[in-house]
This record gives structure tokens, sequence and C-alpha cells, in this order.
């Protein structure tokens, strides 16, 4: 490990240059789209910039094939399941810094707390990622990517609030000074809330409240014509009330605070290669406070160290890198830590409509040893073939708590099959893609036992049916999932048969959009208070906004559950009934 913090010191040493700077592409060392040929959807900046309310969740939530989930309303844990994995199995990366929550029980990121003001854009990308990704990426990655004063200067205001209370506000500015520049955000969110129960089953009443407060700064310095570090700098602090298990009556509530710290380096070795060194740190600190237990403090760290080197030839594009992870998890019965030690290889190839990948990675796990993964595809004009390896290393809580863990447990693994078909032809697009997840080793929990034990396999497979339609006035976007579930040993939870969604948006002039989202979900299984297999009925929702636009002033309205559904997407829990929010936002 010396040696490692020897060169990290070494390649992040700034060197400085008289000379004109030139921009150097740090952002896309690391580029998915560029090495694999799976679905992806992105939400872009415009869309994040408009939205009703601070939170990421709720646009996440709207990306076709996504089932999301989420422990009541505001503050509630959310859990976002792709193509019949597990929440767990979708790893989250905030410019590559990875986000996944080493505090809680199964390295679960939850996005609840999550604001969005200072991204630039997302990027839900489908399919194990593992060669790039390492544990974590089984199921999908979520890719966040930072504002880093590319509007400078500008400085934003955005206000939203609407009903239960809520309200919430953002200062950002963009900023730019000779070879620097970067944004930095202040978002303050708060809502009175829903009850965390619902009062089909519980008759629950009392509304659970939401604080979240997050502060960000993202900047990039060119430091020579060769040479150029972006630093990251985030605090989240957020707070919810937590009913009990079956009554809402209990003064229960978690306090959640993620530190954010990361440095890249960029060298630019010629005009065809560029070598980053990543080091970064993704501190959770977690307390519930619950009248049953008393408090129960959480704290998790994930170091992150990474040297990638990039080469990109006429035809040809290779990244190469080693990484070190060194995880910790503390509780009040736990204190371990392992590290995991990888390197990979991912390449790409293109001559005229044909193109080819292929990657691998190698991991040493101080726990468990060696794994290799490795993914491979071919693609040819409008249709692609990819095979693509995943893995997820049990949680420190998983391995190690007391009469729960169990040190016998091995990684889970997915071996995905994604066959595709795409086309955009002028103002139209389509496409249609088949998929298969073949999950093992799975992790579960006894309830009869008390403890976490490899569950077995399931196999996941299903279609993805998309469309596109968009002119001056009007875009259409119908999608529509298919998936099923075989070979299991256990009820595959919380994930539905058949989702539906249809995007309608008009134009009426080009600064005014009057839009609706309908959402469509076939029943699912779940478990109740007694932990037997229930089933949760289907259910659809219905969506209406309206936007306006000046050069420099915004405003919009969105009305969420139109229809006043009343509907489950966990057993139990409430879901936003009809309501009502409004955004301004100003630019300076």
């Amino acid at each position: 490990m010396s040696r490692l913090w020897i060169l990290i010191f070494l390649l992040s040493l700034p060197v400085f240059a008289q000379e004109e700077l030139e921009v150097i592409e740090v952002e896309t060392v690391k580029d998915i789209d560029r090495f694999t040929f799976g679905d992806a959807n992105e939400i872009p900046e415009r869309d994040i910039e408009t939205a009703s309310t601070a939170l990421i969740a709720p646009a996440i939530e709207k990306t076709p094939g996504i089932v999301t989930t989420q422990n009541g309303g505001p503050g509630g844990t959310v859990s976002f399941f792709i193509r019949g994995t597990e929440g767990r199995h979708v790893g989250f990366t905030l410019d590559g810094l990875k986000l996944n929550d080493s505090s809680n029980t199964g390295r679960l990121f939850d996005a609840a707390f999550m604001t969005s003001p200072f991204l630039r854009d997302v990027t839900v990308h489908k399919g194990p990622q593992a060669v790039l990704f390492g544990s974590d990426a089984m199921g999908g990655v979520v890719e966040l990517k930072s504002r880093k004063g590319e509007n400078a200067p500008e400085t934003r205001v955005l206000i939203n609030g609407g009903s239960f209370g809520t309200i919430d506000g953002t200062v950002s500015s963009d900023w730019k000074k000779k070879d620097h520049n970067g944004t930095v955000t202040l978002t303050r969110f708060h809502t009175d809330g829903i009850s965390r129960l619902n009062e089909k089953r519980f008759n629950a009443t009392e509304a659970d409240s939401a604080d979240i407060t997050q502060a960000t700064s993202s900047s990039e310095h060119k430091w020579a014509k060769k040479w150029q570090t972006d630093f990251l700098f985030s605090y989240l602090h957020g707070k919810n009330e937590l009913d009990g298990a079956t009554t809402d009556t209990k003064n229960d509530h978690s306090i959640n605070d993620q530190y954010l710290v990361q440095q890249k380096t960029s060298y630019e070795l010629n005009d065809q290669s560029v070598l980053l060194l990543r080091n970064g740190l993704n501190r959770n600190q977690r307390f519930i406070r619950m009248e049953s237990t008393g408090p129960l403090p959480f704290e998790g760290n994930l170091y992150q160290n990474e040297l990638v080197h990039r080469l990109e030839l006429p035809q040809w594009g290779f990244l190469t890198g080693v990484s070190n992870e060194h995880e910790t998890s503390s509780t009040t019965s736990v204190d371990k830590s392992f590290d995991l030690n990888s390197f990979f290889l991912q390449s790409a190839f293109k001559s005229n409509d044909f193109k080819l990948q292929a990657g691998g990675r190698a991991d040493h796990h101080s726990q468990y040893g060696e794994f290799v993964t490795g993914s491979g595809g071919v693609a040819y004009k409008d249709f692609s073939v990819q095979y693509s390896q995943g893995f997820k290393a049990p949680s420190l809580y998983q391995l190690y708590a007391p009469v729960f863990g169990n040190k016998d447990l091995v990684p889970e693994r997915n071996h995905s099959w994604e066959v595709s078909w795409r086309k955009s032809v002028d103002e139209w697009s389509g496409g249609i893609t088949f998929f298969q997840n073949r999950l093992s080793n799975l992790i579960n929990y006894s309830f009869v036992d008390n403890a976490y034990f490899n569950q077995g396999k399931f196999i996941a497979e299903g279609v993805e049916l998309s469309a596109g339609w968009k002119s001056d006035r009007f875009e259409v976007v119908p999608t529509f999932t298919h998936q099923k579930f075989r070979e299991n040993e256990e009820p595959v939870l919380r994930r539905p048969y058949n989702m539906a969604q249809l995007s309608f948006s008009y134009f009426p002039v080009e600064t005014i959009e009057l839009n609706a989202t309908g959402r469509w979900f076939s029943s699912r299984k779940d478990i109740d208070e007694n932990f037997q297999t229930v089933k949760l009925n289907g259910y659809s929702v219905l969506d209406i906004g309206a936007k306006k636009t000046w050069i420099r002033d915004e405003v919009g309205v969105q009305v969420k559950n139109v229809l006043d559904r009343e509907y489950e997407e966990l057993y139990g829990y409430s879901v936003l009934p009809f309501s009502v929010f409004v955004h301004y936002g100003h630019k300076f």
C-alpha cells in the first residue's frame, strides 16, 4: 500500500506552464457506451434543472423498464430493480466514484436523500458492468455526472414546493477563472411528509417528515498543457421519521450523513492516450433511534484508488486499469474491513458497420481469493449481441454480524445475455431487446434460522420494447417490458412480470411544454408482517405537468397521481396520493 500512496502523491502534483492550455477529455476515460453495447437511458440536464423536486429518485423512477420501490414517502429507502436483479445489485457512481453504502446490511445505495441540482446528467445502464466497475454492478450502473462550470459565469436559484408541506431551495454558481472552472451548489429540502405505513393495512395516519441538506463542489483545473485535475467534495445530511413495523405511533427516526471526496488527475501521454489516477472516499454515517432498541449507529467507508490508461487508435480502443478498494464497516456489533484488488482490460473495435468488444477483470478479495469476470459483444448495423458477467461480494454485515452473519457466504454471480435491435430514422426511433440474467449464489435471509445464506439461483428473462416519435410540436415515447422468473428456489419479490409506460409532450410554442406520463405495473409478490408471501395488485399511475421558460426564468407545475390511485409498491407502505408541486428557477 505504501508504494501505491507514493504513486498517488507523485501523479497528483500540479505542473505549471505559461503556454496556452488545451482541453483534455478526461470524462470519457471510463466510458461505458464506448466499450459495451448494452441498453442505456439518459436523463439530460434540462430535465433535471426543471424538475419539480430537488430529489433524484423521481427522475430515475420514470426510466423505462426500471422498477422502483420506496418505504413510504420522501426519506424512505429507495430501491431500483433492473431486469429482475435485486436493488443491491445496482451500482451507483458520481463522476466515477462508487456511492454504494458500506454501512448498510446489503451495501445498497439508497437514493432517498440524494439531490439533483448539481448534476449535469444521469445515465442508467442495464446489464452487468463488472469489468469496468467490479462488485455492486451486477445488475446495472447508474452514472451521475456533476456540473463543472460549463455555464459560467452563471448563478441559479431554484425553488420548489407543494403538497404535504414540501419545499426545497437551491443556490448554485458556475464559475470560471482562466484555466480553472467549477460549480458550487447548496440544496435544502423539507417535507412534512405522509405516513410511512399505509392506512389500508395498519390504519396509519401520522405524517413522517424528512429534511435534507446537500452541499457540493465540483471543479476541474488545467495545470499545464497535458495535466488536469478534477476535484469533487460533497456533504449530504438527511433526517427522516420512521414508523414502527406495524404502527405509526412510535417516535423513531434516522439520521444519515454522507461525505464524498475525490480527485482525478489526468495526464495526456500523446494525441491517442490518456493516463488517469483516481483517489476517492465515500464515507457513510447513519444513526437510527428506535424506541424498542435505543440508538443504533452505523458507519461505513470505501477508499477507492484507481489507475487507468486509455488508448484510442483509428479502429481500436483499449481501456486498462488497476484498482484497490478498501472497505470498512462499523456498528455496535461489527467492526471489520476487507480489500479488493483488481486488474481490468476492455477493448473495442469498429470498422464501418461492424463493432466488436471484449474485456475481462481479475479480482483478488482478501476474504475469498480470486475472481474472474468477462464480457464480449458484437454489433452489425442496428443489431447487437452482448454477454456480460457480474458479481457482488457479501457485505461485511452479512459476513460478520452476530447471530445473523455467515462467514461461509460466497459472492453472488450473474451471467447475462442481451440481443438488441435499435433503429432511428428521421423523426422515428424504435427497438427491441431480449435479455436473460442467470443469477446464482443469491444471498437471502432466513427468518426461521435468523441468518443469511446463499439461496441458490434463478433465471430472469424477458423482452423490452421501445418506440419514439418526435416533431416540432409533439413527442411520444411508449415502452413495454415483460419479464418472467424460473428455476427460483424462493419467491421473487417486488418485481412485476409486466410494465408499460407512455410519455407524451406537446410544445404549442418553443418555450412551453405540456406533458403527461402514464405508468402501468402488473401484480407482484411481497411478504407481510408475518413473513408470509402475499400478492400485491397491479396498478396504474398518471402524472401531468407544464413548463414555461424565458431567457433567464422558468416556471413549472406537476400533478402526481392525478387519478388518486391507492396502490402498493411494497406491502404495507404508503405512496404519494394526488399531489401538486410547483417549480420556479432564475439565472443571474
